[in-house]
């Protein structure tokens, strides 16, 4: 094809609403580093739980073409949907597991795919604590708080010995990783999941060593860190996810508590932190935010209930309170990203908007631009911006793909695609 053939093409895409750009001449086109491992972009897909796995916490084909597509689609760093370091922490029947030794070798052949493609894949280390579909009516959680209306359980507190056995959990987990090829970890501190749930001043009420003040309830993040550490060496990357605010119906995690945590966090040596917010039990809708598809939900609910649920749902839940609006955790990189000096800052929360998210790193109010909603509709979503075509995605946040894992069902978008 001769030039004036390619303006001619590029011309008549123009006028369908495909803005083109100078790939070479964006930051997010740049590569970016992550400990000693390099990213060739800017752009994280954001950890998805996919429920796509095995009883038993093993890999299946539809999780390896889930990550073969993110990768072929060029996303720099792909991190895992959450993968359950012990039977105790599995939140979901259809979850990945490293909680033993059979789970490594179909995991290492999802890496392998991935380094194929030039990708980088963190697996991302979780303990549901209270908040499980699996483990009875008392789960584990830091402190006995109130019913959990969502989950339908009504945690109880864990012992001194139960928390370090959790601890060594996430330890032997890491190593796993390691071994399967995974090039590094991400922690699960975000989203009201247990690393959280001690992070927060709502869930933890402890008043021993594991609680009672900022830095007692930041001790069992540090506990787990350290213990991953150990496992896998200073080298390999070990990041966190964190909430800047829980959304929790009393106060939980503030931002200055969080600013603390973080910088304990970089003096102890984390590789990166991505930045996040609410929990499932209470403010689903505020980490995620758009449309609630209660309908989807209310299915969960035996069938004489379900128009109730639904009901009660919507009035609980109502849209209006959960409005999209683009980069909704921005505001906390300007209270985070200073005290972080190079230790990389990873943003998620509404990134849709290409010039947007390049502007935000080329200021340096962050350094990599992670995104969920978007990559489930369009795997190939980085690769078609890195091509030229700068168009938005497609997804338009209507939850559905969550109502469909709330289902048991694979992570799917309704509207466009599917893995």
């Amino acid at each position: 094809m001769v030039f004036g053939e390619v303006s001619s093409v590029k011309e008549d895409l123009e006028t369908k609403g495909m803005v083109f750009m100078k790939t070479n001449d964006s930051i997010l086109f740049s590569p970016g580093k992550i400990g000693g491992i390099t990213i060739k972009n800017r752009f994280v897909r954001s950890a998805t739980f996919e429920s796509v796995a095995n009883e038993d916490g093993t890999a299946t084909e539809a999780y390896q073409k889930i990550y073969e597509s993110l990768a072929r689609g060029n996303t720099g760093l792909i991190i895992t949907g959450m993968i359950y370091t012990a039977t105790s922490g599995k939140s979901f029947v259809k979850q990945i597991g490293l909680h033993s030794d059979k789970t490594i070798d179909r995991l290492s052949a999802v890496t392998e795919t991935v380094h194929q493609h030039g990708s980088v894949i963190f697996a991302q280390l979780v303990h549901g604590g209270r908040q499980t579909q699996l483990q009875g009516m008392r789960p584990k959680a830091p402190s006995a708080t109130r019913p959990d209306l969502i989950y339908q359980v009504y945690p109880r507190a864990m012992g001194h010995e139960e928390i370090v056995e959790v601890v060594k959990g996430f330890g032997a987990a890491a190593k796993r990783a390691q071994k399967a090829g995974f090039d590094g970890i991400q922690i699960h501190g975000a989203h009201g999941y247990l690393v959280s749930e001690f992070l927060s001043p709502f869930f933890n009420r402890r008043n021993d060593e594991w609680g009672g003040s900022p830095e007692k309830r930041f001790f069992f993040l540090k506990r787990v860190y350290e213990t991953i550490r150990e496992a896998v060496g200073v080298d390999y990357p070990v990041t966190v996810k964190i909430n800047v605010d829980d959304h929790t119906p009393k106060p939980g995690l503030s931002i200055e508590e969080v600013a603390g945590h973080v910088r304990r966090l970089v003096e102890m040596g984390i590789d990166a932190v991505e930045i996040s917010c609410g929990t499932l039990s209470f403010s689903m809708f505020k980490q995620i935010r758009g449309n609630v598809p209660a309908r989807a939900f209310a299915k969960t609910k035996p069938l004489l209930i379900q128009p109730f649920a639904n009901f009660l749902l919507r009035n609980v839940f109502p849209e209006k309170r959960f409005t999209f609006e683009e980069a909704y955790n921005l505001w906390a990189c300007r209270y985070l990203k200073a005290p972080m000096g190079n230790v990389p800052l990873i943003l998620v929360g509404g990134m849709r908007n290409f010039q947007g998210m390049e502007k935000i790193v080329k200021e340096g109010e962050a350094d990599f631009i992670s995104m969920a909603r978007p990559f489930i509709a369009q795997p190939m979503l980085v690769k078609q911006w890195e091509e030229g075509n700068e168009k938005p995605p497609v997804c338009i946040n209507c939850n559905n793909c969550l109502g469909a894992l709330a289902l048991h069902e694979p992570l799917r978008c309704n509207r466009n695609r599917k893995f």
